[in-house]
């Protein structure tokens, strides 16, 4: 007997973002490296992205330079160096 259509299907879904992630290694100032955070590939980390590193969540709005909602590389590396001088 075949599977009906429908349960065909369903091995066929992707699995959400976040999901099934694997873990990211942590370094001495709490932060993770900047590919890794930006689950979208997108070259920057939004505030929803931040939310994953209470170090880069707390210091998201001092270190936006721009004020554009969205870190790049440069202004994520600030959140590093303002851990480091902590």
């Amino acid at each position: 007997m075949k599977a009906p259509y429908w349960i065909l299907l369903i091995g066929a879904v992707p699995v959400a973002p976040g999901v099934a992630e694997t873990p990211v290694s942590v370094d001495a100032a709490g932060l993770v490296r900047f590919h890794d955070i930006d689950s979208d590939d997108n070259g920057y980390v939004s505030r929803v992205e931040a939310r994953s590193v209470a170090a880069v969540e707390n210091a998201f709005d001092s270190v936006d330079v721009d004020g554009n909602g969205l870190l790049d590389r440069a202004e994520y590396t600030s959140v590093r160096s303002a851990r480091e001088a902590e």
